[in-house]
């Protein structure tokens, strides 16, 4: 008896060795990964921290992923999780003092009557005109103010 109990653990084990290791491999497929690299200048000149956001176009309240420029307005982001999207919508926000200057850094726009420098229409993930295909390594757009 234990001479036919002994191949049938043997499969038992290899078979649960196989499954685990298909399970961390991931059955040799990975999560695809993209890249955007950009500037965003507000009225033709760089400004750090505005914020640009990527949407799915298919699904306007899908957010796939948001970062902010640096001095320059440039920005970069790696490794991002698309779960095959392709076509985005972008979106704009650059919070600031009602003279237009840049908030104090230990200052939240809640916390005080802040205006946003971006016009609403790019603020809006179901309005914003503004469209890319990713992955991109020259994503550009100036933004329009009323404010300077």
């Amino acid at each position: 008896m234990k001479l036919k109990t002994k191949p049938l653990i043997r499969w038992w084990i290899s078979g649960g060795l196989w499954l685990a290791a298909m399970m961390l491999s991931g059955c040799g497929s990975q999560a695809e990964t993209a890249h955007i690299r950009g500037r965003v200048s507000l009225n033709g000149a760089p400004r750090a921290g505005v914020e640009v956001t990527f949407w799915n176009e298919g699904e306007s309240e899908q957010f796939l992923f948001s970062t902010a420029t640096d001095a320059d307005g440039a920005f970069e982001v790696q490794n991002i999780a698309l779960g095959g999207v392709r076509q985005c919508v972008v979106t704009f926000s650059k919070p600031a003092l009602k003279n237009g200057q840049d908030l104090p850094t230990d200052v939240k726009s809640s916390e005080i009557d802040a205006i946003d420098l971006a016009p609403a229409i790019l603020r809006d993930p179901k309005k914003s005109p503004v469209k890319t295909t990713v992955p991109t390594d020259d994503f550009q757009y100036d933004i329009t103010s009323s404010k300077s």
